[in-house]
């Protein structure tokens, strides 16, 4: 019984960690894995981000009540997909959606 109730404890503490807030901020620059940087910057109504071509790859990123969403775009590929990103410490996580695809990736912040 004491097991479950630490599990229980321990996966709540976890989640409320990680939660996602409409007070998150995102700008910043965020190295890609490939080498790339991507400048995130606050608009009126959410976050745009940009890579050194001033091509935007995230765009439309605004927070529903419980995630935040975004139109992800990888433009070397001509990709759009729909997403959502989240905040972990010094990273970015990006989970984009195609059809029944999904792919996950990190964003490092540059200090």
């Amino acid at each position: 019984m004491k097991k479950s109730n630490f599990l229980l404890i321990g996966l709540m503490v976890s989640t409320f960690a990680f939660a996602q807030k409409a007070s998150d901020n995102f700008t910043g620059k965020y190295k890609t894995d490939d080498g790339g940087i991507i400048t995130i910057a606050k608009t009126s109504t959410g976050f745009v981000g940009t890579d050194e071509t001033k091509k935007v790859v995230l765009k439309d990123v605004k927070f529903d009540g419980k995630e935040w969403k975004a139109t992800i775009i990888n433009p070397k590929k001509d990709i759009t997909a729909s997403g959502e990103i989240l905040l972990e410490g010094n990273k970015l996580k990006i989970v984009a959606h195609k059809g029944f695809l999904s792919k996950t990736i990190y964003w490092d912040l540059v200090k």
